[in-house]
């Protein structure tokens, strides 16, 4: 049976994955400068005046951050990005215990995404929901098509 669309989903992990990645090398390489100068240089390129309440807030948050905080983002962001890379390789390979993987995954976050879209509902937050929609549903439909071949092929 032919499942081309877990290739295309396999390509969208794979992408998560990367992108997880370059989350866990960027704080790495940030994690050894003083991040409250970097981020006072950086908002002074912006039209923002330094005596605006939410620059303070941001810079009292920053100069908060820990290197404890910094170590736990980048472990997060690599066990993430492995997950997705894992995930991104069984489909590509219709693996059937990452075709349930990828569907529990998927369903996951759907009550996060609702959430966000009752905190904002915006066409970004439904354009998101109904992407991981047709994809949970999708991985539905070839999780039910492969246990029916596979109760056929048994009898």
């Amino acid at each position: 049976m032919k499942f081309e669309g877990l290739k295309a989903i396999a390509v969208v992990d794979g992408v998560k994955g990367l992108l997880a990645l370059c989350l866990a090398l960027s704080v790495n390489v940030i994690a050894k400068q003083d991040l409250h100068h970097l981020a006072a240089q950086l908002m002074q390129n912006w039209p923002i005046s330094p005596n605006n309440y939410y620059v303070n807030l941001s810079l009292n948050f920053i100069e908060k951050l820990t290197q404890q905080d910094q170590v736990l983002v980048i472990t997060v962001a690599l066990m993430y990005s492995c997950f997705r890379f894992v995930i991104a390789y069984g489909l590509w390979h219709k693996l059937r215990w990452t075709e349930w993987f990828a569907f529990v995954s998927g369903s996951l976050y759907l009550p996060f995404e609702l959430h966000a879209i009752y905190q904002n509902p915006s066409h970004v937050n439904f354009a998101i929901l109904l992407f991981n929609l047709i994809v949970v549903a999708y991985l539905y439909w070839v999780l039910k098509r492969g246990e029916k071949a596979l109760s056929i092929m048994t009898k």
